[in-house]
């Protein structure tokens, strides 16, 4: 009895075993890179939406000074984002100023040019602030001085029963 190997069916076996093997494992690693990827772009967009939306406020809401907080995460290793952030933070100590707001589209440019948005620094220069907006603002700061003025004047508050 001769006993003859098929070396072309052993080769095809074995490519099937590995491929049943490696398959499954190199789709699972493909699909968490892939998730991964999509979850850094998100967070990148939510992050520039979130500031070109607030990016003209009379007032650096906590939202905003939250997210300015997480550039140095959120677009880690995209250094015209990093460097233009870096440069309006060093200016945010200082008073406001023409310098601060040039440095602020930068960013919000440098961030768009990130993430594939074709924005000229004039259109994001552009916003929408309702007037009852400002006048709400307007009021409540004149609102604060008045109280402050007079609780610094008053020495003590007396308060007597009515009948």
């Amino acid at each position: 009895m001769s006993f003859t190997f098929d070396w072309s069916v052993r080769v095809t076996d074995i490519i099937m075993v590995v491929a049943v093997l490696v398959g499954p494992i190199i789709a699972v690693a493909i699909t968490l890179w892939t998730q991964d990827r999509q979850e850094k772009s998100k967070a990148k967009r939510d992050l520039f939406l979130l500031l070109m939306g607030e990016r003209q406020h009379l007032v650096i809401s906590y939202q905003v000074a939250r997210a300015l907080n997480t550039i140095d995460v959120v677009f880690s290793g995209c250094a015209p984002v990093l460097q233009a952030w870096h440069k309006y933070y060093e200016l945010l100590s200082q008073p406001p100023s023409q310098l601060r707001v040039h440095t602020w589209l930068e960013l919000l440019t440098a961030m768009a040019s990130e993430l594939g948005y074709s924005i000229r620094q004039t259109d994001l220069d552009k916003f929408y602030l309702p007037q009852g907006h400002a006048d709400d603002l307007d009021f409540q700061r004149e609102v604060g001085r008045e109280w402050l003025r007079v609780l610094k004047a008053t020495h003590s508050l007396s308060i007597e029963r009515r009948e």
